[in-house]
């Protein structure tokens, strides 16, 4: 099957049939989130949509050779957040805030938009290793017949 297939029926499992991956699996998802999530909205949507997953990914990224989007997520992690607890309230309304772009919050948001043009190249290579990962795993073919 092709990525797209494998894909789609990854999602159907997960959000549909609330299947919990293990293993290579799991960790194929968890970088695609992060590369996804960042790539397409950003900074700010990564942590809205996966504060509560921001150690294990980053321990993820860490162990698969990506200590470099650690350390910037880590940075923006403490630009946005400071070092309190992440919890749904708290992470949206400081997203909220921030998307507002007040001038209060320029500072903020001129790092976090840094940091992200920092990402950009790195974020293209967990993009690369993460497909060749899958490959790797027989999780889908690169041209199927």
């Amino acid at each position: 099957m092709d990525f797209d297939t494998y894909w789609k029926n990854l999602i159907d499992r997960i959000y549909t049939r609330n299947e919990t991956l293990q293993s290579d699996e799991a960790l194929f998802y968890r970088l695609s989130c992060i590369y996804g999530e960042t790539m397409v909205d950003g900074i700010k949507a990564y942590f809205e949509r996966r504060y509560n997953e921001f150690e294990i990914d980053m321990k993820a990224l860490t162990q698969c050779g990506f200590e470099n989007i650690a350390i910037e997520f880590r940075k923006a992690r403490k630009i946005m957040f400071g070092d309190v607890l992440l919890d749904e309230p708290f992470v949206k309304q400081v997203v909220s805030d921030l998307l507002d772009e007040r001038p209060a919050v320029s500072p903020i948001v001129n790092a976090i938009n840094v940091i992200y043009e920092d990402l950009i190249k790195a974020l293209a290579e967990l993009d690369e290793y993460k497909y060749r990962f899958g490959l790797e795993k027989g999780f889908y073919e690169d041209n199927p017949p």
